[in-house]
C-alpha cells in the first residue's frame, strides 16, 4: 500500500497548475473546462517552475515578473477575445509560453553578446567594428500588439558590463542594455524634456525591462 501509494504521487496529476475548485476569473475556468487547456496549463507551470529553480536570485524575481506579465496578457485576451479578433488563442499563447520558457538558457551570460527575449520582444546584440556594439530591438504590447517598437538600433563601446548609445530618432532616447546576473537589463531615457515616449514605439509603448538569454 506505502509503495502503490508513493508510485501515485510520482505520477504526473492530471488537470492545470491551479485548483478548479477555487477558479473564478473566465480564463481559469476555460482552462478547467478543456483538458487539452488544462494540461497545456500544466506545461507552462511545468516549464517555468524548472527554469526559475536554475535560475539566479536575480534573474528569478525578474522571470517572475515577466510570468506574471504573461498572464496577465493572457487573461485580458481571452476576457476581450471577441473584441480583439485575429490574435493568438488561448492555447497558441500557452504552446508559446511553453517554448519561449524552454528557449532560454539556464547558464550565467558573461557577455552581453546574443539574442534575448522577453514576454513582449527580442533584443539582439552584435559586434561592429572598432569594439563597438550593436544593439537592436523590436517588442509589441504582448496582449493584442496595441503598440509596437520597430527599427531601436543603437551602436556604443562597451563599459565593463553595459553598453550605451543614442537613437538618431526625434526625440532622441538614450538606451543602454546592462549585464544583470542571469538576465539582461534595458533602460530608456528620454534626451529632451517635452518627449512623450520614444518615436520607436506606439503609444506607451516601451523596450525597457528584464530579457533573458536564448540558447
Amino acid at each position: 500500500m506505502i509503495a502503490f501509494f508513493a508510485l501515485a504521487l510520482a505520477l504526473p496529476q492530471d488537470g492545470p497548475s491551479f485548483d478548479c475548485d477555487r477558479a473564478t476569473t473566465p480564463v481559469e475556468q476555460a482552462i478547467c473546462a478543456d483538458p487539452r487547456l488544462a494540461a497545456q496549463d500544466q506545461r507552462v507551470a511545468e516549464a517555468y517552475g524548472r527554469l526559475r529553480r536554475s535560475l539566479p536570485p536575480a534573474a528569478r524575481e525578474a522571470l517572475a515578473r515577466d510570468q506574471r506579465w504573461y498572464l496577465g496578457a493572457r487573461d485580458e485576451w481571452f476576457e476581450n477575445r471577441d473584441r480583439w479578433e485575429g490574435f493568438p488563442d488561448l492555447s497558441t499563447r500557452m504552446r508559446g509560453r511553453v517554448a519561449f520558457l524552454t528557449s532560454l538558457s539556464t547558464e550565467r551570460p558573461q557577455t552581453l553578446v546574443g539574442r534575448w527575449r522577453n514576454v513582449a520582444g527580442e533584443v539582439e546584440i552584435t559586434r561592429a567594428a572598432g569594439g563597438r556594439l550593436r544593439v537592436a530591438a523590436t517588442a509589441a504590447q504582448p496582449t493584442n500588439a496595441r503598440w509596437l517598437c520597430e527599427g531601436v538600433e543603437i551602436d556604443g563601446l562597451p563599459t565593463g558590463r553595459s553598453v550605451e548609445g543614442t537613437t538618431s530618432d526625434e526625440p532622441a532616447y538614450r538606451i543602454r542594455a546592462t549585464l544583470r546576473d542571469g538576465y539582461l537589463e534595458i533602460e530608456e531615457e528620454a534626451l529632451t524634456a517635452d518627449a512623450y515616449g520614444p518615436s520607436y514605439c506606439g503609444a506607451n509603448g516601451h523596450i525597457s525591462g528584464a530579457y533573458f538569454r536564448v540558447r
